[in-house]
């Protein structure tokens, strides 16, 4: 056998060997397929036998007794995850009525949560979090340190809500790790603990050794909260800091809840060189300033960044110069634009 059929020999047996190899994996995804389907299949018969019996439970035409004759001992995972389900859309009575439904089956469930996979281990917590409250809790916080984020940011939305006070400094002491997440998204949850938060949220705001990021989710969410009392502690962070985000965080406080005595402070942040506190000091100064402001605005109109000339021109909408904005908006350039846009708003 010569060189050149010894490679094309080769040549032909690599092949073989890729095309059985790509047969296995179309088997193993078609059998996947079907026992995925069977699972499916099986969850919606259960969820359509289910459904009617609790709503007679919920209705009190039936015992919360004659559930548990209905619920396999296999199927008990996906029984409490379509009461929780249920659970994420009532109140008062009817829900704690699906929480005891869901009682006997959650100590299995929180003995097993940190075992399996991540996505596992999240549905277990997430479960837990909302229907094993707070008889479960402590096993919910623990997951504050799994090894996922996911199983992790799971634990911190369940743990950080009314009623679970006690839990948020420990959350809060993760919330370094949850960093990467939206800003938006974590200012939100955190504002969910409602007012019962806010102290530990202001005391975050004002401890300079604080990463910058966590201060600025701190400072989001107390503005979420209308939390009148961080104003200060917002005006102090504008005096001491150089953090762009955690100044513009500052500024929104101030912008929502503040008023026209702490324009001063506001002024100088007009003039940053970064056209992100900019754009953020001449929003603020449009919402809490007066006619006094009305030259400061209309200079800045042509600022070489879009964003604070944008704001300019909000804060003279709503300081009432109307007039002005219309007869930039007949005039040619970018001025123009810029007040077509205003007023379209």
């Amino acid at each position: 056998m010569t060189r050149l059929d010894r490679g094309f020999a080769f040549l032909a047996f690599v092949v073989l060997i890729l095309f059985v190899v790509s047969l296995l994996f179309a088997l193993l995804a078609l059998v996947l397929r079907l026992r995925n389907g069977r699972i499916d299949a099986r969850h919606r018969r259960l969820t359509a036998a289910w459904e009617p019996a609790v709503l007679q439970v919920l209705a009190r035409s039936a015992s919360e007794a004659d559930m548990a004759d209905r619920v396999g001992k296999s199927d008990r995972f996906h029984y409490l995850t379509f009461l929780q389900g249920y659970a994420t859309r009532l109140r008062g009575e009817e829900r704690t009525m699906i929480r005891r439904l869901a009682a006997p089956y959650l100590p299995e469930l929180a003995a097993r949560a940190p075992r399996g996979n991540a996505e596992e281990r999240g549905l277990a917590i997430q479960v837990l979090a909302g229907i094993g409250m707070p008889e479960h809790a402590d096993v919910v916080a623990s997951a504050l340190d799994d090894p996922s984020p996911f199983v992790a940011m799971t634990a911190a939305r369940g743990l950080f809500q009314r009623g679970q006070e006690r839990y948020f400094p420990v959350v809060l002491e993760h919330l370094s790790r949850f960093t990467l997440w939206s800003r938006s998204l974590l200012a939100s949850m955190l504002a969910r603990g409602g007012p019962g938060a806010a102290p530990l949220l202001r005391g975050m705001l004002a401890d300079d050794s604080q990463p910058a990021l966590v201060r600025t989710v701190a400072a989001d969410a107390l503005r979420l909260l209308n939390d009148v009392d961080s104003v200060d502690i917002a005006v102090a962070v504008l005096q001491r800091q150089m953090d762009r985000e955690l100044l513009a965080a500052c500024l929104r406080i101030i912008r929502q809840l503040g008023h026209r005595d702490h324009v001063p402070i506001v002024r100088p942040l007009v003039a940053s060189p970064d056209p992100v506190v900019r754009a953020a000091a001449v929003a603020t100064i449009g919402q809490i300033g007066g006619r006094s402001e009305v030259p400061l605005l209309q200079g800045l109109l042509d600022d070489v960044a879009f964003w604070v000339s944008l704001q300019a021109a909000r804060g003279l909408m709503a300081l009432g110069e109307i007039e002005t904005l219309r007869r930039l908006a007949v005039t040619e350039g970018p001025w123009s634009v810029l007040a077509q846009q205003v007023l379209s708003e």
